[in-house]
């Protein structure tokens, strides 16, 4: 089987909520092959050898986080499985916004985007694949980070922040992440607008829109200042996107709304990744108005 066949039946096997294998698979998505056939751009940042599971007793490993936004967040609850593995020492290399955010983790001794340096370590893994070396660990390590349709570690929300001081209201962001299925995935302002009203805040970085702006305090360039903003709300309303996922590692309530069935990822199919994130079919986006007044 070629690397992409490999690496398109991992992410199937994803979608069918087989994470043991599936993730195994998805290690493909490096191959020179795959990423000519994908039309991803993938860059190495440091020259360390790749992990591959070996003992971490007194190592130093890089973690470079990978793809967008909503993944960083949404993977970087495995980092402190590298610790439990007796790591002595872990870098972790992501977007600049998002460094006062994931600082907040013990777990982190150095957090940086300067890629002009490399770093001198033992080891350097991508982020999307400590889930595949969790199902691998230790069972001492295992047990405290599970991939499992019944439960994945930090499903019940692992950052934190300090509320801001707006109002107690809904959030609403209706633009999912550039990309080929940016439409999609996106919420017609139209129905958003018929749904939540316009008395709630906007949280979409470039458009308010009719909806009520958050302070001008740098928020659209600092993931942790809008973690404190979104702590303040009563609930976050969003498409497939970074703002869904940052609610949900929060454990801030969110109503996400999906997309046509055929277009919907595989991280909301099956396994709970975040307890406080109600997913809704499209044929359930009706009933958004009852779910808000219960709130």
């Amino acid at each position: 089987m070629t690397p992409y066949l490999q690496y398109k039946k991992g992410v199937d096997l994803l979608h069918l909520g087989h994470y043991q294998a599936g993730f195994r698979l998805y290690e493909f998505r490096w191959h020179p092959l795959v990423l000519q056939a994908t039309g991803e751009k993938w860059d190495k940042w440091v020259t360390a050898p790749k992990w591959n599971g070996e003992r971490l007793f007194d190592k130093h490993i890089v973690v470079q986080m990978e793809q967008g936004f909503g993944d960083i967040i949404q993977f970087c609850r495995f980092l402190p499985m590298l610790k439990s593995w007796g790591a002595k020492k872990l870098t972790v290399m992501t977007h600049k916004s998002l460094i006062p955010l994931l600082g907040q983790m013990d777990c982190i001794d150095v957090l940086t985007d300067d890629r002009s340096v490399d770093i001198e370590a033992d080891y350097w893994i991508g982020s999307m694949s400590l889930p595949h070396f969790a199902t691998y660990a230790p069972s001492f390590v295992k047990q405290s980070f599970p991939v499992t349709s019944k439960h994945i570690v930090g499903s019940e929300g692992y950052l934190d922040a300090i509320p801001s001081n707006i109002e107690h209201k809904v959030g609403v962001n209706w633009s999912a992440s550039t990309g080929p299925l940016h439409y999609v995935k996106s919420i017609p302002l139209d129905t958003l607008r018929s749904l939540v009203g316009d008395d709630v805040y906007s949280i979409h970085v470039q458009l308010d829109d009719v909806f009520d702006p958050l302070p001008n305090d740098g928020w659209k360039q600092d993931f942790y200042k809008t973690a404190c903003h979104m702590k303040a709300m009563k609930a976050v309303v969003a498409p497939d996107t970074a703002t869904a996922h940052l609610a949900g590692a929060l454990g801030v309530k969110c109503f996400l709304m999906l997309p046509d069935d055929q277009f919907i990822c595989w991280r909301w199919k099956n396994a709970t990744w975040y307890d406080s994130v109600v997913p809704l079919k499209k044929s359930e986006w009706h009933t958004l108005p009852r779910l808000l007044e219960e709130l």
